[in-house]
């Protein structure tokens, strides 16, 4: 799978300060789960963390930030549908939580759907500007060449096959910074 999860492993400190009030008294035991289910995906033990995730989703059905993960993980199972309805309805539950978002985008853009996932990115950044999984993702699609005719719109026909011209004669030229 595409989807970079190395960048999981930063915490996000003010997480449950975007959770609505009635989901920030959750039980221990569902904490410990999530907890646990967290370190599986940054170990890549995406089976065991669905479990845990599950586990604790029957204790507190309705959490944002579970059905996300959740989605997470059987999205990196190979199941993106199912993936892209538990990140949305995540997403719609908690509209103003980064990591929701930022998780979203990532089973979009796994399904190809660069543009959506870049809007979620972008979301996510304008919410918390120190949310390095947001920034980490936005800078790892890299920056869009400008539109060949710039006055035209980048979705006009003649600046679509001028610019696959482009790509053809120039080629694509990666970053320095992915050589590492």
């Amino acid at each position: 799978m595409g989807i970079r999860i190395s960048n999981l492993s930063n915490k996000l400190d003010n997480r449950r300060e975007a959770l609505p009030d009635d989901l920030k008294n959750e039980t221990f035991e569902s904490q410990e789960l999530f907890r646990r289910a967290e370190a599986c995906i940054v170990r890549g033990k995406f089976d065991k963390a669905e479990e845990l995730l599950g586990e604790a989703l029957r204790i507190s059905s309705e959490n944002p930030l579970y059905l996300s993960y959740s989605g997470l993980c059987i999205g990196m199972r190979g199941d993106l549908a199912e993936a892209q309805k538990l990140c949305s309805k995540a997403a719609k539950l908690s509209p103003h939580s980064p990591i929701i978002l930022v998780n979203l985008g990532r089973i979009m853009l796994e399904q190809g759907y660069r543009k959506e996932a870049r809007d979620f990115f972008s979301r996510a950044y304008a919410l918390d500007n120190t949310n390095s999984p947001a920034a980490l993702e936005l800078s790892g699609m890299g920056v869009r060449r400008q539109p060949v005719i710039r006055s035209l719109a980048r979705s006009h026909p003649v600046n679509q096959m001028l610019g696959r011209m482009r790509h053809r004669l120039l080629g694509y030229k990666r970053p320095g910074w992915k050589n590492r």
